[in-house]
């Protein structure tokens, strides 16, 4: 009968390093992920708001600014959870708009008093629809964790406001 006592030994070992390797590469990546959303979500949720406290201030169309209104109360409250989301991970979140969200600001409030409202729905629309499309990738392969628990909690408000603001533009 031969015995290879070194097999059972090398297999332990084998297997152990493969899942210590293989959950310690995919961290960083997650961590990468997670940065990269979270601070993605915090600049929406910063234009969001104020391009909304620019179309209460300016908008005409009572239902654009009802809409405006709901941006300003929904993003807060995303803002906050997301921050809450980020303290376990120690995630930083931006505190000022970057560069294209401050420009897209600058247009829209460049805009005339008669295109005010359009262009307001108008950049809504691409807005949740970007945000829409980024919170459902990582809903589907954003790791687990507090992050993605927002993602998940905030996904459907945030499907809400493109149903709304493609209904307020397709009735212009």
């Amino acid at each position: 009968m031969m015995h290879y006592p070194r097999i059972p030994m090398i297999a332990a070992f084998a297997i152990t390093y493969s899942f210590t390797t293989s959950s310690m590469l995919p961290a960083y990546a997650q961590d990468a992920a997670s940065t990269a959303f979270a601070q993605k979500a915090a600049q929406s949720d910063m234009f969001e708001i104020e391009a909304a406290k620019v179309a209460i201030a300016r908008g005409k169309d009572d239902a654009a600014k009802r809409f405006a209104r709901d941006m300003v109360m929904d993003h807060t409250k995303s803002s906050t959870d997301l921050k809450s989301a980020v303290e376990a991970e120690k995630i930083e979140l931006p505190t000022g708009l970057t560069q294209e969200n401050t420009d897209k600001l600058a247009a829209l409030e460049a805009a005339s008093d008669v295109d005010f409202d359009q262009a307001y729905l108008a950049t809504q629309v691409a807005a949740h629809e970007e945000a829409v499309a980024m919170f459902t990738s990582y809903v589907k392969d954003g790791p687990d964790g507090p992050i993605k628990n927002f993602a998940t909690a905030t996904l459907g408000t945030l499907r809400t406001h493109a149903i709304k603001v493609h209904g307020l533009t397709d009735n212009k």
